[in-house]
């Protein structure tokens, strides 16, 4: 299935709006950053391939998407496409045109919540800078949850620290006027505790999960192949 596929099939026809925020939610281990990196590939991918051609911010916190994965998926989406109606351009040039839309992705490493912070506290100011930004990513919303668990004052469970996350990003995404998607462990979806926090207006839910060891998303049977998905019937 190439990523414009993926994109159909998850969001519509039309794909996903302006100015929505998208979840990614599972269990370890289910696939949600090859799902995430698939939908990037489509959002960076020209025009004339069917994608978007959009600026990309990836606050990159569990570091499984690389620069040489993200290649490998948007030139597979460039080969997908040129093969239906079209005489489809040299390897090479196929080659060259991934490498650019690559080079549409911002990759914001970070390795601490202190990095998360100022990183997203800087993003409203890049976009005034670069107005061509359509997407904030966030790879993996919980990652850093128990990273500074000792040094917080009060105990913070998994559910607030996802909803206190979840709406910073809404809010960036707001203000600057641009797309939000984020992967995060479906353990931090639901509170344990019966908690009454307001979180952010989700537009778009996409649930991995591995019902009797088998992978599916939003309840229908996938599976990957090279970091591909495949919707299997």
């Amino acid at each position: 299935m190439s990523s414009r596929q993926l994109h159909s099939a998850v969001f519509g026809p039309c794909g996903f709006e302006d100015h929505t925020l998208v979840e990614i939610s599972g269990p370890p281990k289910t696939g949600k950053s090859l799902v995430l990196q698939q939908l990037i590939a489509h959002c960076v991918a020209p025009y004339i391939f069917g994608g978007r051609q959009w600026r990309v911010y990836l606050i990159n916190l569990s570091h499984k998407i690389t620069r040489e994965s993200l290649a490998k998926v948007v030139l597979a989406e460039l080969q997908a496409f040129s093969g239906v109606g079209v005489e489809p351009p040299a390897a090479e040039e196929l080659t060259e045109i991934a490498k650019e839309c690559v080079g549409r992705v911002s990759f914001m490493k970070c390795f601490t919540n202190a990095d998360v912070r100022y990183t997203l506290f800087n993003i409203p100011y890049q976009t005034l800078r670069d107005s061509s930004v359509e997407l904030v990513v966030i790879d993996t919303l919980s990652e850093f949850y128990w990273l500074d668990a000792a040094e917080r004052e009060q105990n913070m469970t998994k559910y607030r620290y996802y909803r206190q996350c979840q709406m910073h990003l809404s809010r960036i995404c707001k203000e600057a006027l641009i797309c939000g998607m984020y992967t995060v462990d479906s353990s931090f979806v639901k509170s344990r505790y019966n908690e009454n926090i307001t979180g952010a207006k989700i537009d778009h839910n996409i649930r991995m999960s591995k019902p009797r060891g088998c992978l599916a998303m939003n309840r229908k049977p996938v599976s990957f192949s090279n970091g591909i998905i495949e919707i299997t019937q």
